[in-house]
């Protein structure tokens, strides 16, 4: 009986070890406006935006605190068009956060729906 608790406990432990797997980045870009996405905790989400002609997108705004505003980062190779950017975020807390990105030339802002849910 000795022997059989503790095959169940190296199961258990076994288990949850591979529920903290990270996450694969999920990446994003301007098609995805309007859309709800469903993410992992502690999942990376990569956002491109291009803009084709003048101005760019400012800084987002995020209605919840389940997802965490990481930082904007240039490509490595920019189209001539019009500048690209990428946004990343991360979720950090269990529901649901509306990101909402201006346009400084007078385009719609960018908004997408993160939700997440502890998995």
């Amino acid at each position: 009986m000795g022997q059989r608790l503790k095959g169940l406990v190296m199961l258990a432990g076994v288990l949850s070890a591979s529920c903290g797997v990270d996450p694969e980045p999920v990446a994003i870009n301007g098609s995805d406006d309007g859309r709800t996405l469903n993410l992992a905790m502690d999942q990376e989400v990569d956002l491109t935006l291009q803009t084709v002609g003048p101005g760019q997108y400012g800084q987002p705004s995020i209605s919840s605190s389940a997802i965490r505003f990481e930082g904007i980062r240039s490509p490595a190779q920019q189209n001539p068009g019009g500048p690209t950017q990428i946004f990343q975020f991360r979720t950090v807390g269990v529901g649901s956060a509306v990101i909402t990105i201006p346009h400084d030339g007078g385009r719609a802002p960018f908004t997408v729906t993160l939700s997440c849910c502890a998995t």
